[in-house]
């Protein structure tokens, strides 16, 4: 049996015409246990088989006086475009504008408790008039860097959810499309994430505030 090995940038409607199969859903059904539910997430590397196909398929005879330009027509409405292509996943979804959006979410979070935080520590070496001790660095360093651990799987956990929740709006779309044989197209082609204003917090008495130090801590 003939194979095909997926190629980065790949569709199965790509394939299947290089191919010369006539419809690529006869393509997707023979590999649906290696590709899997979603047929528009194909990946390099996978190996599809295709050659019972081309010898089961027999070509279709043109109705007599069907011109090719009526031809044409009919075979793209019988057989609408890869939706993939129509919106490709990686066009509406963009990770790093997930990643903007999450980063200010969690900034706005986190800022007003490390500023908390940050006073009732700064209070407690005042009364031991250690306000300038190395003690009380490393007590301010350890207490930012505890939040900043909290602060980053925070945004990792929350582009993940992103992600989800665009994945099941293009899985709708896609849906939409295919029940309306192609005639219902998308009419956004861009994901786009919340997005919250940016805190802002007093520097305090001593060093950076903790914004400040998150910033230079993660885009070292």
């Amino acid at each position: 049996m003939a194979t095909y090995i997926v190629q980065r940038g790949d569709t199965l409607s790509g394939i299947a015409k290089k191919l010369g199969i006539p419809n690529w859903r006869t393509l997707y059904e023979q590999n649906k246990a290696v590709i899997g539910k979603n047929y528009n997430l194909i990946k390099p590397g996978q190996k599809l088989t295709y050659g019972e196909i081309i010898a089961q398929s027999t070509p279709t005879p043109a109705p007599v006086g069907t011109g090719a330009a009526e031809l044409a027509t009919q075979i793209a409405q019988e057989q609408p475009i890869n939706f993939a292509e129509v919106l490709p996943w990686e066009q509406y979804f963009a990770p790093e504008l997930a990643r903007g959006s999450a980063e200010q979410v969690y900034a706005q979070y986190f800022a007003p408790i490390a500023q908390q935080r940050q006073e009732q520590l700064e209070s407690n070496f005042a009364g031991r008039n250690l306000t300038r001790s190395g003690i009380r660095g490393k007590s301010l360093s350890d207490l930012y860097r505890e939040l900043g651990q909290e602060h980053q799987k925070g945004i990792e956990a929350d582009v993940l959810q992103q992600r989800a929740m665009a994945q099941e709006d293009y899985n709708r779309m896609q849906q939409l499309y295919e029940s309306s044989a192609g005639k219902q197209k998308p009419t956004t082609t861009k994901y786009e994430p919340y997005k919250v204003a940016r805190p802002v917090t007093d520097a305090g008495t001593y060093g950076s505030s903790y914004l400040d130090w998150l910033n230079r801590a993660t885009r070292v």
